[in-house]
């Protein structure tokens, strides 16, 4: 296996309805999305470095931008985004942004050879336009629905976050199956870096599977907001695009949890114990052993073979003691 590693990227923070993480089962609606200011969370946004010893540095996603964090109306000007985000749906310290996270690694963005895109929300393209001469790769699905709008009125893709993107390769679902999906793509040929269609969240919303030498990532972007939608039938986010398919999409990633022994699930905003801890326990780039067994540790203790979550591990929202609309997810 090639040595390949993995270092999360910590790029802000959005402020999100605490029924668009959880709501689904409810059917939380866009309408709700939009008009529901009492029961806020704020959660993380990630991006995530694959280091790769002859293809290169890549990007799985890019996260927020300083326009989008510090000018957010002028920065969706003229569109409906404007009115339907709050000005302070992002937060992006100084010290988060990509290009200084990258630097960290001994990198800038010209070096970074290809960025795979999970979906084209805002907070997961925000910084695309830094990497002009990387190869964008993304489900063909995803790449032709980019000038479509939800309900008719919110851009898939907002034509700011893409337009200096040169070099588009929409990647076609051809290889062999692998876990609970039927067909797979393997983008840089020695099966270190394997793209899975996961859509539902988005048309094309595509994971990323990165085989390292000491364990399996799932890099789910928003095909699984937290490690807890994995129990698909009891936890479930707010639909934005096909609920059926989206429900499809996470049976098949529990058919991959069964066939991997050493997968490691790794979502962009999992505020959990777990996220937190096993992105911390990748600063290095690789899982211990140490790491990977509390991993499973902690499964177990969550999700029956099934996926049925234990009662106990169920989300809850925690308002405020001061009585601000921004409360806790627990």
């Amino acid at each position: 296996m090639t040595a390949v590693k993995v270092f999360p990227l910590r790029i802000g923070r959005t402020k999100v309805p605490y029924g668009q993480f959880y709501g689904g089962l409810d059917t939380f609606s866009l309408t709700e999305f939009v008009q529901d200011k009492d029961h806020f969370i704020w959660v993380p946004i990630h991006a995530f470095l694959i280091e790769h010893p002859s293809a290169g540095p890549f990007l799985v996603d890019t996260g927020i931008g300083p326009g989008q964090a510090d000018e957010h109306a002028r920065y969706y000007g003229g569109s409906i985004m404007e009115y339907l985000m709050d000005d302070d749906e992002y937060d992006l310290p100084a010290g988060e942004r990509i290009e200084v996270q990258l630097e960290r690694h001994g990198y800038r963005p010209a070096d970074i050879r290809g960025v795979v895109v999970t979906h084209f929300h805002e907070d997961h393209i925000g910084s695309l336009n830094l990497f002009p001469g990387a190869e964008v790769y993304l489900g063909r699905d995803e790449y032709e629905a980019r000038d479509s709008k939800a309900l008719g009125l919110v851009p898939l893709a907002y034509p700011r976050s893409i337009e200096a993107v040169e070099n588009w390769r929409p990647v076609d679902f051809t290889g062999p199956a692998i876990g609970g999906f039927d067909r797979s793509a393997d983008i840089l040929g020695d099966g270190s870096l394997v793209l899975l269609p996961t859509p539902g969240h988005s048309p094309g919303s595509t994971s990323a599977l990165v085989r390292t030498d000491s364990s399996d990532l799932l890099l789910t972007g928003d095909a699984m907001y937290t490690i807890r939608h994995l129990a698909v039938d009891h936890v479930r986010q707010m639909q934005t695009d096909n609920a059926e398919t989206f429900v499809d999409s996470i049976r098949r990633i529990q058919w991959l949890h069964r066939a991997l022994p050493n997968l490691v699930i790794l979502t962009s905003h999992d505020h959990t114990e777990y996220g937190e801890h096993l992105r911390g326990a990748l600063a290095g780039g690789e899982l211990s052993e140490a790491d990977l067994s509390w991993a499973k540790a902690w499964e177990r203790e969550t999700f029956d073979p099934v996926f049925g979550i234990n009662p106990a591990k169920l989300p809850r929202f925690v308002p405020a003691a001061d009585g601000d609309p921004v409360g806790l997810a627990r």
